[in-house]
């Protein structure tokens, strides 16, 4: 029986063990084999769409210039010189277009590998890794790695899904392989990081990530699988979605900043966890509580922690419980006044009366004169 490579399919099995049968891992070679020559023709539709790409920015750059010519012609000298400009930020542009549509006719030279190369990548991974899967439902090829620790941080089993229909994609290399967890160990801060370069079961390949790609356009599943395990096993401290020093922290419930265990304060209020920016203290018993549960005293203008607190139960104030204790609510104050003003009213009214009283009496006094008066003068008539 012969491949479709021409080799004798005993070639393909000598000395490689698998839990893959035979005929199958010859039925996934040729699907890897389909979909690079799928991917190996988009290729080409790149080199035309990136060519188009630089034609038209050099079209750009034509317009432009005709343009620089009618504003010397006019004596347009401050649109002139904007529209030079224009003409040196195009040009700046241009060697970036041209390496693109260099860099994908490179990519087209690269051949397609034959079958039996592609077999021989999928059994030296099953001797690399122990075991390489292939999950039909999914059209996945996958390995385990791990457990993996980093600087003494625990981070757990992690799964390499290959998925093999998605060889075939030139713009979105990432769609292509997926990091997936198997005892996750996320930090603290974020869920979504299971690994300080994985996010969302996307890995940040960082200086890799030319090998594995072109690992994957070559067809060298082995190498896309080790360079993978490279970088998962490996720390790199100026690139993690979240650094390992942080793995363990806390996140800042006020501001979202991630802080070590001993580095945090824990609002007795609320009972979350606040960093140093965002934490505070009560001016009256001195608990750490943050500047979400601190309320302003109305009358002495101290932050106060609820517990610290209260109302007064005359004018529904608040204030804390110093004032109220002290007797400084300034309803006190204005119903002393108002007691004052009282008393001072009671005072006055007796007088009052009596000047009534005086002035009554005169003035009954004087009528009995008039009367008198009056009763001499009809007498003597």
């Amino acid at each position: 029986m012969a491949c479709a490579g021409g080799c004798p399919f005993s070639i393909y099995m000598k000395g490689y063990p698998m839990d893959i049968p035979a005929r199958k891992q010859i039925r996934l070679a040729e699907m890897i084999q389909q979909r690079l020559r799928v991917h190996h023709s988009q290729r080409f539709a790149e080199v035309i769409r990136r060519t188009c790409t630089l034609l038209d920015n050099v079209a750009g750059l034509r317009r432009t210039t005709d343009l620089l010519a009618i504003c010397i012609g006019r004596g347009w000298n401050a649109a002139a010189d904007k529209t030079t400009e224009r003409i040196r930020q195009g040009l700046r542009d241009l060697p970036y277009y041209a390496s693109e549509v260099e860099r994908f006719i490179e990519a087209c030279k690269t051949p397609v590998p034959p079958v039996k190369d592609i077999v021989a990548e999928l059994q030296q991974a099953d001797q690399e890794f122990d075991q390489l899967r292939y999950i039909e439902e999914s059209d996945l090829l996958a390995i385990t790695v791990g457990p993996i620790e980093l600087e003494d941080i625990f981070l757990g089993e992690f799964e390499i899904q290959l998925h093999l229909p998605s060889l075939s994609e030139v713009r979105r290399p990432h769609a292509i392989y997926r990091i997936v967890a198997l005892d996750p160990h996320p930090p603290a801060c974020n869920d979504s990081v299971t690994h300080p370069h994985v996010s969302d079961e996307h890995l940040c390949e960082g200086d890799a990530g030319a090998a594995i790609h072109a690992a994957l356009t070559n067809g060298r599943i082995c190498d896309f699988f080790q360079l993978v395990t490279a970088v998962l096993t490996t720390y790199n401290s100026g690139s993690p979605y979240v650094a390992l020093s942080d793995w363990d922290g806390r996140p800042c419930y006020d501001c979202g900043y991630t802080m070590a265990s001993d580095d945090s304060y824990w609002c007795s209020s609320c009972e979350n966890d606040f960093c140093s920016e965002c934490i505070s203290c009560c001016s009256r018993c001195d608990e750490s509580t943050c500047r979400g549960c601190l309320e302003e005293c109305t009358v002495c203008g101290e932050l106060v922690c609820p517990s610290c607190k209260t109302t007064c139960p005359d004018c529904g104030r608040m204030l804390c419980r110093s004032c109220l204790e002290e007797s400084q609510c300034p309803c006190i104050e204005e119903r002393q006044e108002n007691e004052e003003n009282q008393d001072d009213s009671e005072d006055q009214e007796p007088c009052t009366v009596a000047g009534e009283a005086s002035e009554s009496l005169t003035g009954n006094s004087g009528q009995e004169q008039d009367l008198a008066a009056s009763q001499a003068g009809v007498e003597a008539a």
